[in-house]
């Protein structure tokens, strides 16, 4: 272990995301993990760009936006400790679907989705394990870019019958 993986241990363990995960397993995260630390307002991420690494939130609260033609980046959801941002960097070709802006200070722990990628594939029960915690990830990011565009619509529609 390098001198920073006990610290990321213990900030990984006390976090959601890690809930139900082995010690082995959090250990495993570890090698693949950095700590990035933010003031408020630093770009984390850009929608469109690639991105290898996936983060998860030790402290502080993400800010998430997707552009929107005419209306430019539009928050959908605000990730606070334990939430897992960047999803694309595991299971994608990397390229970001949103916009990530740090709203206040905020630690996070960087995971190199390259090497996730290749631990889940030597680790079977990892990679089952993290599967769940994206589509989770995913289900709640659904959610909210659905109440985003009700929220859309019903300020058109009332924007026209005023």
């Amino acid at each position: 272990m390098t001198m920073d993986q006990p610290n990321l241990l213990k900030m990984l363990s006390a976090t959601r995301f890690a809930e139900g995960l082995s010690h082995e397993h959090l250990a495993c995260l570890c090698r693949a993990a950095r700590l990035v630390k933010l003031s408020a307002n630093r770009l984390l991420f850009r929608e469109g760009d690639m991105e290898d690494e996936v983060f998860v939130i030790s402290s502080g609260h993400v800010r998430l936006a997707m552009n929107v033609p005419g209306r430019g980046d539009v928050p959908f959801l605000t990730a606070g400790p334990g939430d897992f941002v960047g999803w694309s960097g595991l299971i994608s070709d990397g390229r970001m679907t949103a916009t990530a802006t740090t709203v206040d200070e905020t630690s996070l722990i960087a995971l190199s989705g390259k090497r996730l990628q290749e631990l889940c594939n030597c680790e079977k029960d990892l990679g089952y394990v993290l599967l769940r915690r994206v589509a989770q990830v995913l289900s709640q990011r659904l959610l909210s870019t659905r109440l985003q565009m009700l929220d859309l619509f019903e300020n058109e529609r009332t924007q026209r019958a005023s």
